[in-house]
């Protein structure tokens, strides 16, 4: 047999075999397919090292047996390799710790996690934004298009109030996408066997690992039972408000009558609302007072107080 003869049937079996390895390869999982990448390349490498001294050999030898030295390396690399397989994937595993590679899984949903998911009644409140302005609340905000249409909806409403709040929540997004450094994504996503907008927002941002931004009580609580994080502007603004202990003394202006005529009602600049025993006849007035007792309420904390020196 002539060497030219020869190499046509190595290239002929290389074709077939190409060929048949294709059709394997296209039949295993997925992990199976990427542990066999690295195990041809460390065969082929195996089978070219090898067949260095063995291309000495004197006729046809010098060329069939190096070729078939490098098969039957790659061959027991990939046996090798598929018999240790989850060996293989754990030191894989640890290597990419080690030199901190991130698995896309976990990246996709580190972003996901980031983003927040706007509801309609944060929308039209419009103080997130603010916030967003100090830079304390950051990340990819995420606005669904059945929220979009909701707010459309209400600044087409033939009620004025009704309007003036639709076109409000408009504006603070506009505003919103011109802010540097914020991200806002208008997401198409819709759980078409919900009906209502909430729970549409708290499945949607469950599967999503995300975050709901709200001002909705109800919405609030229902998120966090089912285990979907909120950031409540309400709270927030609960939580930022400045320490009144009992025994303090202020000047407040007494605003209008409580639901006792004898109380008057004042508020403080952040709107923390004080009730002032007997001043119900000082409408208009500016007292001085000293706190006497603090009520804690769902809606947040409501002080009492009385007349400084009565």
């Amino acid at each position: 047999m002539d060497t030219n003869t020869l190499l046509l049937l190595v290239l002929v079996a290389l074709v077939f075999g190409g060929i048949l390895a294709t059709k394997f390869f296209l039949k295993l999982p997925a992990k199976r397919f990427y542990i066999g990448i690295p195990a041809v390349i460390i065969g082929l490498i195996i089978g070219a090292l090898m067949s260095l001294p063995l291309q000495k050999l004197p006729g046809d030898f010098a060329v069939w047996v190096p070729v078939t030295v490098t098969i039957i390396c790659v061959v027991a690399s990939l046996y090798l390799f598929y018999a240790k397989t989850q060996g293989i994937e754990k030191f894989f595993a640890d290597i990419f710790k080690l030199i901190r590679i991130p698995k896309l899984e976990d990246t996709v949903k580190s972003k996901e996690k980031n983003k927040i998911v706007l509801d309609t009644s944060a929308i039209i409140d419009g103080r997130f934004l603010d916030v967003v302005r100090t830079g304390f609340l950051s990340g990819n905000f995420l606005l669904f298009k059945f929220v979009l249409h909701e707010l459309q909806n209400i600044a087409d409403s033939g009620e004025n109030l009704r309007r003036e709040k639709g076109k409000r929540g408009l504006e603070i997004l506009n505003k919103l996408k011109k802010e540097k450094g914020v991200k806002l994504e208008v997401s198409g996503e819709d759980a078409e066997d919900i009906t209502e907008v909430d729970a549409k927002l708290v499945k949607l941002a469950k599967q999503k690992s995300a975050m709901i931004l709200t001002t909705d009580y109800n919405l609030n609580k229902v998120a966090k039972i089912q285990g979907v994080r909120v950031l409540n502007i309400n709270e927030l603004s609960e939580a930022i408000k400045p320490i009144i202990i009992p025994g303090e003394k202020m000047t407040l202006k007494i605003i209008q009558t409580g639901k006792d005529k004898t109380q008057g009602v004042a508020y403080l600049e952040d709107g923390t609302m004080i009730v002032v025993e007997r001043a119900g006849k000082s409408i208009g007035k500016e007292l001085s007072v000293v706190i006497t007792r603090i009520l804690q309420t769902p809606a947040g904390k409501m002080y009492f107080a009385k007349i400084n020196g009565r």
